[in-house]
């Protein structure tokens, strides 16, 4: 999280910041970030940089948390408007996410930050990838955690309880960051899966772990 100095700054120079910051994340990985671009790009001394941000992990994690904040939410949008359905949920959140990934916007900078992170990083810093909160975080748990698992059609699902329905979601949440990983794998670019594609891979997947790979 930013420095409370950060928040103290004008809303122009707020934004002035985190757009030197989606330029430079979007033009290399965090480990090849330059904070002496940041800076320069911003049109800040750079010691004001620390009295803002610890490093420059700090900014990226924050500037990605920004990017979350609407995407948080979207897989119980997405399971309420399947009628509880888990899997046409995650079908219509992945259509939308992998769009938004892969050729929105913040492209760029997405397609460093899934070539950098393992599976692992993305549960630690992913809200949306974090379905049961730890007990000693009560107050997240009461809002986040059950929220999900209370949604959907259980009478659908071969599930026993909340500890199963974890496990599935890191299931889901897998193929959902692998499907993604596979668009950037090629240094082709005419060999690169176009989003129709990874959707369409996505969705064969999606139906072998709902229907299973046995005749």
């Amino acid at each position: 999280m930013p420095k409370s100095t950060f928040f103290h700054l004008s809303e122009e120079k707020q934004l002035r910041l985190l757009e030197a910051a989606s330029i430079e994340f979007s033009r290399v990985a965090l480990k090849e970030a330059s904070i002496a671009n940041i800076v320069k790009l911003a049109e800040i001394p750079r010691g004001s940089f620390y009295q803002y941000f610890e490093d420059k992990e700090d900014l990226y994690y924050y500037y990605f948390d920004l990017l979350s904040q609407d995407r948080k939410s979207e897989i119980t949008k997405c399971v309420q408007e399947s009628d509880g359905d888990l899997f046409d949920g995650m079908e219509n959140y992945f259509s939308k996410f992998a769009l938004e990934v892969l050729s929105g916007p913040h492209a760029g900078f997405y397609k460093h930050f899934y070539m950098e992170n393992d599976y692992c990083s993305m549960v630690r810093i992913s809200p949306e990838l974090q379905t049961i909160k730890k007990k000693s975080e009560k107050s997240q748990k009461k809002r986040h955690g059950h929220q999900l698992y209370n949604l959907i059609d259980q009478s659908k699902l071969k599930i026993a309880d909340e500890k199963e329905f974890k496990m599935v979601m890191e299931i889901l949440m897998n193929i959902v960051f692998t499907s993604i990983v596979e668009g950037y794998q090629k240094d082709d670019d005419s060999l690169k899966k176009d989003s129709n594609e990874i959707i369409n891979d996505f969705k064969i997947k999606l139906n072998w772990i709902k229907n299973g790979l046995s005749k």
